[in-house]
């Protein structure tokens, strides 16, 4: 654990005092940047100026690579031979 426990008490307790609503804002804010940070990461490691590689691979991290492969269908070696 990275988090020392004093801590990790007190972002519980703050965590604990929010509202339902408030909790819900949190956690769809927390989805949303981690899908905005997966789709750049997918961005720069595929290179494709088209994006179509880079969405077969945000696809591929979100949902596998048989949902991937079945929305985003690629030639054999689009995705620098893998």
């Amino acid at each position: 654990m990275d988090t020392d426990p004093i801590s990790r008490a007190r972002l519980l307790d703050l965590l604990r005092a929010l509202s339902p609503s408030e909790r819900l804002t949190r956690a769809l804010a927390l989805s949303a940047l981690a899908r905005t940070l997966a789709w750049q990461g997918a961005l720069q490691a595929s290179g494709d100026r088209s994006g179509t590689a880079a969405l077969h691979r945000f696809l591929e991290q979100l949902y596998g690579p048989d949902v991937a492969a079945r929305v985003v269908p690629l030639a054999p070696n689009a995705l620098g031979g893998e």
